[in-house]
């Protein structure tokens, strides 16, 4: 009996072990290659793929408010050229000012009204930042444009890790990789370069 029920769990834990190995082995950067089909206010989504040696990552939603964070880290080398793509300053102006307004009366007195300043709303602004030369993260609220960047990898790099979350939860089903539209299975996902 105590040899069945060590049997079961070794034979358990060599096919969860197996899983495992298989969930985290690392992908191809072919598989990366070409941009996905998608437009602002596609399905609530990131993008990822290669142009040559430019990787480009981008994310959208359909019209309702989404937070999007994440990084990317090189192992073995650096990332570089950072650019960024629509991120807005994210302000607006919810009641214009008013000037001053200063006039004589008719008995030779100065009058006046006082103006008022314009009210904005400022959230914080999108962020996408270089941390040291190996990491890039992103803090971005969206709603339906394209947000996102690129960057380039030098010479060295042996693997991209990606972390990609929408509100605050990892989701394998909503990363769309390459010209073919595939999904990653596993997010955060790890990307071989050699």
């Amino acid at each position: 009996m105590c040899t069945r029920i060590l049997l079961a769990v070794f034979s358990l834990l060599a096919v969860a072990g197996a899983y495992v190995v298989l969930a985290v082995a690392p992908a191809d950067a072919d598989r990366f290659d070409g941009r996905p089909v998608f437009g602002g206010g596609s399905d609530v989504s990131y993008y990822v793929w290669r142009e040559g040696e430019k990787w480009c990552v981008r994310w959208t939603t359909q019209g309702k408010f989404h937070n999007f964070t994440g990084n990317v880290i090189a192992e073995g080398g650096e990332l570089h050229d950072l650019k960024h793509i629509d991120v807005e300053e994210e302000s607006r102006v919810i009641r214009s000012g008013r000037p001053g307004h200063v006039w004589v009366g008719p008995r030779g007195r100065i009058h006046g009204r006082p103006g008022r300043p314009p009210v904005v709303v400022e959230r914080e602004q999108d962020k996408i930042e270089k941390d040291g030369d190996h990491r890039i993260w992103w803090r971005s609220r969206n709603n339906g444009d394209i947000d996102g960047f690129n960057f380039k990898v030098r010479r060295g790099v042996e693997r991209l890790r990606f972390n990609l979350e929408i509100d605050g939860a990892s989701r394998p089903n909503f990363v769309e990789i390459g010209a073919n539209n595939s999904r990653v299975v596993n997010n955060p996902f790890v990307v071989n370069l050699n």
